[in-house]
């Protein structure tokens, strides 16, 4: 992605337009839950792709991860997953009540 390519354009006006257009609509609270639930869902995708990124045979002997980075890597993207699955629960449920 370069500076002004049309993905770098796109991803500016999606960081700007809809926080704007909530905020000028009077629902800065929906804004700040749906920023925290999309960076909540996102956090283990980076996780993941890094374990098997930086595990496998294409990446160089010294930039490999160690134990420990595959550790909390993993455990960083479990507890993203349980916490995330957890939320969802208690919100479905809560709805078909």
């Amino acid at each position: 992605m370069r500076v002004g390519g049309k993905y770098f354009r796109f991803y500016v006006l999606w960081l700007t337009f809809p926080p704007m257009v909530l905020f000028l609509l009077d629902k800065p609270i929906f804004l700040i839950l749906l920023y925290g639930v999309l960076g909540s869902l996102f956090m283990p995708f980076p996780a993941i792709t890094l374990l098997g990124l930086l595990n496998g045979r294409r990446a160089p002997a010294g930039w490999g991860n160690t134990l420990a980075s595959n550790v909390l890597l993993a455990m960083t993207a479990a507890l993203f997953i349980v916490l995330g699955a957890q939320q969802l629960w208690s919100e479905l449920s809560r709805l078909l009540r």
